[in-house]
């Protein structure tokens, strides 16, 4: 432990809970830290209170147990071609967390956290700090409402978000672009490609992880972006494959209106594999859930198209947001 560890108020009791049900082949326990790297990948449940962390930093509460888990690490810190010398040790012990080949685990709750005091690394006063724990990433729950625009067409699929985006609904923190044609890609927040990307997988396109898991990685994606959004207006989520997670998504976020925006490319090879993939789901989904879905017809009257938009999502959108939304809209869909 270092100087500036402290305790959590009932570590003698949530201590011996934990140690009750850590695996006898432990190597390298974390009693304190920070989960980072959480859009490739979250602690896994071992038991009730023990996991076993992706990447755990900050290295103030943590415990070896034999010399091999020593050695790998210290093999590791030794190698400075591997990471040169101007970086922070507990760092360096996260990249070996998520290929360490041994008992690497920590409870699910932290039991020891950081102390206030004047930081040497940021060269500022911080406050006494326990951070999320592996549990809070699978009891989060998401109440507020996400629009899920979903289709294997890229260039509609944008068009789409972008308007929506425009009429309020946050796709991203990207503020509106100088030029209206540059507007669909850069609504849309690069973050949700990652999350999804690790979630889909393989030139097959196989769901990753298992569905706890994924469940968990799309109720924190959504929570730091309406949390970003600030403000009480729906968020938006879109990428190719997110109709291959809609039951993760239909228990992630209760409150989704699902839009399907057809696809009409005719692509060869892989990507078309992809496409009926993504058709298939998207039609699974409607046998589940009500979707909404925009035909190519539905582009050549584009201010209509805004005002269908405005109805399927039932929110009050600002005058204002509405009108600008149809100015963009027209620009967009002559492109279509």
């Amino acid at each position: 432990m270092e100087d500036d560890a402290f305790c959590h108020a009932e570590f003698s009791t949530l201590f011996k809970i934990f140690e009750r049900e850590l695996p006898i082949d432990w190597q390298w326990v974390y009693l304190g830290g920070q989960h980072i790297q959480r859009e490739q990948g979250l602690p896994i449940r071992i038991s009730e209170h023990v996991y076993r962390p992706f990447n755990a930093h900050r290295s103030h509460a943590y415990a070896f147990s034999g010399a091999t888990a020593m050695q790998m690490v210290a093999a590791h810190l030794y190698d400075r071609d591997a990471w040169g010398e101007k970086h922070h040790v507990d760092h360096r012990f996260g990249e070996l967390h998520a290929e360490f080949d041994g008992g690497l685990y920590c409870p699910d709750r932290w039991l020891i956290g950081q102390e206030a005091g004047f930081s040497n690394i940021k060269q500022k006063h911080l406050d006494a700090n326990f951070f999320p724990d592996a549990r809070s990433f699978y009891d989060l729950r998401i109440d507020h409402p996400v629009v899920a625009v979903v289709g294997c067409t890229h260039h509609r699929r944008m068009i789409i978000s972008a308007i929506l985006h425009r009429l309020g609904i946050s796709f991203g923190t990207a503020r509106p672009p100088e030029s209206i044609a540059d507007a669909p890609d850069s609504y849309c927040a690069p973050g949700f490609d990652s999350v999804c990307n690790h979630l889909v997988t393989g030139q097959g396109w196989h769901l990753a992880n298992d569905r706890e898991f994924r469940i968990a990685r799309l109720r924190l994606w959504a929570d730091r972006r309406w949390k970003a959004a600030k403000n009480e207006t729906p968020i938006g989520a879109t990428q190719r494959k997110l109709a291959l997670l809609h039951q993760d998504v239909q228990a992630a976020w209760p409150e989704t209106t699902f839009i399907a925006v057809a696809g009409d490319d005719e692509r060869i090879g892989i990507e078309a594999v992809h496409d009926r993939q993504v058709e298939s789901a998207i039609n699974e989904l409607a046998s589940e859930a009500e979707v909404h879905r925009i035909e190519r017809v539905d582009f050549d009257d584009p201010e209509q198209l805004v005002q269908r938009l405005v109805a399927l999502v039932d929110w009050e959108f600002k005058p204002a947001d509405v009108a600008t939304a149809k100015q963009m809209a027209i620009s967009l869909c002559r492109s279509v």
